[in-house]
């Protein structure tokens, strides 16, 4: 009778929780749910940050190796040029000289060692 009594009282929607066993299964539940929002925001994040990355690498590899083939073109018509043997003037390579050391000051980071030159045969102008 108690039984039949209780679940007709349960299927009218009558809940009878005595220690409070549903609410903290909810906020359990709710907590559970939040972080997994939080966790795939946080995921979309990651995703679009190194979609952003895989575009700026790119670029960047696209312009070193745009610097790389002008400044070969560039080195190649030097050492071909009519006056490539002919020293400089020391007046002029000491003003050149400065003006590299002042672009250096302005610009720190574009100043590294260049990388020596495979097909460069040695033998400088100055």
């Amino acid at each position: 009778m108690l039984g039949a009594a209780l679940l007709i009282g349960h299927g009218l929607g009558f809940r009878w929780d005595p220690f409070g066993l549903a609410e903290t299964r909810l906020k359990a539940a709710q907590g559970r749910a939040a972080a997994a929002a939080d966790d795939a925001a946080a995921r979309r994040l990651e995703i679009e940050g190194a979609i952003d990355l895989a575009g700026r690498i790119d670029r960047h590899h696209q312009r070193a190796a745009a610097v790389e083939r002008a400044t070969a073109r560039s080195a190649a018509e030097a050492r071909n040029a009519h006056d490539a043997a002919t020293p400089l003037d020391p007046y002029r390579a000491a003003r050149l000289t400065g003006h590299d050391r002042e672009l250096c000051r302005l610009a720190p980071a574009v100043c590294t060692a260049a990388a020596p030159d495979p097909a460069d045969r040695g033998d400088d102008a100055m």
